[in-house]
């Protein structure tokens, strides 16, 4: 749908965008004199109480994904009706902690009540800049490649479901394990693994997986670069709480959205290279897999043997909030 639908309608042709729409990529390209400006834009739309929060940390993974750090913040503030103005201070507050947090500053954007919507929707744009050459994009992986994942799967979305589904959540797994999941959040920032890992010199691609968690992100990542995948269940790292969270509401923590999660590849030969001066920065890493030759060879292990990794429809969590509103 995006190649048919979107990508074949995309106005004036314009020499100065390196990269536009495509694929598997975060963010767009475009080059203004010797520079270049990184820019993505990202809504928050499945979380009420941390829209905001979200709002500025999603958009600055995008530009992360570069290796570029997140300079300038743009959104649009949809309320429903009904709204009151504390219910907008409260979402400008969270934008601005998260931004001051970054170094990012607020550039502009646009408020207003709209009829329609029953949450607060924030639509978000994100930019960075850099030189011309100074980045990594989502279409390098070579097949032999590691791949690398920083921290731990659907950190987001156990973040978000512990958030909205507090009253349900707290019976089953108690009053401290629902903390360290809401806790969890604190980690949905990929800036520092996105500059660090991009500083050593030797990733070939990099991606954020965000919808469809790392099941969506890891096709993602091989639809941009043309190739296929080899991941090993096992040593995907994941949290007590997440674990926790998936087996209560019956969903898959690899299709659940893992904003907080860095995807990389690099050579084999300097794949500890990257894993070490993540680690200095106190940031786990893990290499999960490798990078195959043949782009239909996309496979998971797990208990000894390789199955095909399917591709997500739709995002765990869409679900996941269902079964919350009915409890």
């Amino acid at each position: 749908m995006l190649k048919t639908l979107v990508f074949s309608h995309l106005g004036s042709y314009d020499p100065d965008i390196i990269l536009g729409p495509a694929l598997g990529e975060d963010a767009s390209l475009i080059q203004v004199g010797e520079n270049v400006i990184v820019a993505a834009t990202d809504p928050i739309t499945g979380s009420t109480e941390d829209v905001g929060w979200l709002a500025v940390h999603i958009n600055a993974n995008d530009i992360a994904t570069f290796g570029v750090a997140p300079r300038w913040f743009l959104m649009s503030i949809l309320l429903p009706s009904g709204s009151s103005p504390e219910d907008l201070a409260r979402i400008m507050e969270q934008i601005d902690r998260a931004s001051e947090s970054l170094g990012i500053s607020v550039a502009g954007g646009h408020t207003e009540i709209t009829e329609g919507i029953d949450r607060p929707i924030i639509a978000g744009c994100m930019m960075g800049v850099t030189s011309v050459g100074g980045y990594v994009t989502s279409a390098g992986a070579r097949a032999g490649d590691h791949i690398i994942m920083t921290k731990t799967a659907a950190i987001e979305g156990t973040a978000i479901l512990a958030a909205e589904g507090e009253a349900f959540l707290s019976d089953k797994i108690g009053k401290s394990d629902l903390r360290d999941a809401c806790d969890i959040r604190e980690q949905i920032s990929v800036v520092k693994d996105g500059v660090t890992a991009y500083g050593t010199g030797y990733l070939t691609a990099m991606h954020d997986p965000t919808e469809g968690g790392l099941s969506g992100g890891l096709h993602e990542l091989c639809d941009a670069s043309g190739v296929g995948f080899r991941i090993d269940l096992d040593r995907i790292p994941v949290h007590d709480s997440t674990r926790q969270v998936c087996e209560i509401l019956s969903i898959d923590f690899m299709e659940l959205i893992s904003s907080g999660c860095m995807l990389m590849t690099c050579d084999p030969d300097h794949s500890e290279d990257v894993v070490s001066a993540l680690q200095v920065e106190g940031i786990l890493a893990t290499v999960v897999g490798t990078i195959e030759s043949d782009s239909r060879e996309r496979l998971c292990k797990c208990n000894g043997k390789y199955k095909p990794l399917p591709r997500p429809s739709t995002d765990a969590i869409w679900d996941a909030l269902k079964k919350l509103s009915q409890t």
